[in-house]
């Protein structure tokens, strides 16, 4: 059985982080034996807790259930698959329209183009400057609502 003064120097090199697991082992044992000095009694607990605590176990793992996916290389060439009937018939769409001119193109006007042209430098800087703009404006834009799709999309998964 341990001596009071001797488990108070254990103490004291237990909190200073110098024990051994063997002389953590003394403590616990001399704190489980109920002889414990008034002034030392408040550390009951936390041996007491060390105790409980090896006494937990972890609650068994479940298996996750496994669900099949698609390879993806067959997703991939039935995206391609679809794409290139969806282009084909695009182009095939288009190649008639260029053979058979329609009502609308025969009574369509020419449109002179010319008197939109900017002729001035200073304008042009200015169309150039807006355009531009316009176009870094929706740039920024679509990426910080790409930036919360993806952080949605994140939360969602967790």
């Amino acid at each position: 059985m341990m001596k009071h003064s001797e488990a108070e120097i254990l103490l004291h090199r237990y909190f200073e982080g110098e024990t051994s697991l063997d002389e953590e082992m003394r403590l616990r044992e001399y704190f489980r034996a109920g002889d414990v000095r008034p002034d030392l009694a408040e550390l009951d607990p936390l041996f007491a807790y060390w105790d409980e605590a090896a006494s937990i176990v972890a609650p068994p793992v479940k298996k996750a259930a496994v669900r099949r996916r698609l390879p993806v290389r067959w997703l991939s060439a039935a995206a391609a698959a679809v794409l290139l009937l969806f282009v084909a018939g695009n182009w095939f769409s288009q190649q008639s329209d260029l053979t058979e001119p329609s009502i609308a193109q025969a009574e369509a006007e020419t449109i002179d183009w010319s008197k939109y042209e900017v002729t001035d430098p200073k304008e042009a800087y200015k169309v150039l400057r807006t355009a531009l703009g316009t176009a870094s404006a929706e740039m920024n834009r679509s990426a910080r609502i790409t930036v919360k799709e993806i952080s949605a999309a994140r939360n969602a998964l967790r």
